[in-house]
């Protein structure tokens, strides 16, 4: 899986992913990724991989390595 900024097809809502982890007792694969939307509770997060490659897939496209100009919601 490639690092960079992706997008969610069903809201638009842009995240960066950061990389693949492993919990250190358990070994079960989790996902570090940071939400591009201001909210501060959301600012870094941490969640179990569940989704599937394939679909992982059909729920995000690839945008780059960096954020797509403009940024929605910026002025």
């Amino acid at each position: 899986m490639r690092t960079g900024i992706y997008r969610k097809r069903r809201t638009g809502n842009l995240y960066q992913f950061l990389l693949l982890a492993r919990e250190h007792y358990t070994g079960e694969q989790a996902v570090v990724y940071i939400p591009l939307r201001v909210e501060p509770e959301w600012a870094g997060t941490v969640r179990p991989c569940y989704i599937a490659r394939g679909d992982f897939e059909s729920k995000f496209e690839y945008v780059g390595e960096g954020l797509p100009m403009p940024v929605e919601g910026t002025s």
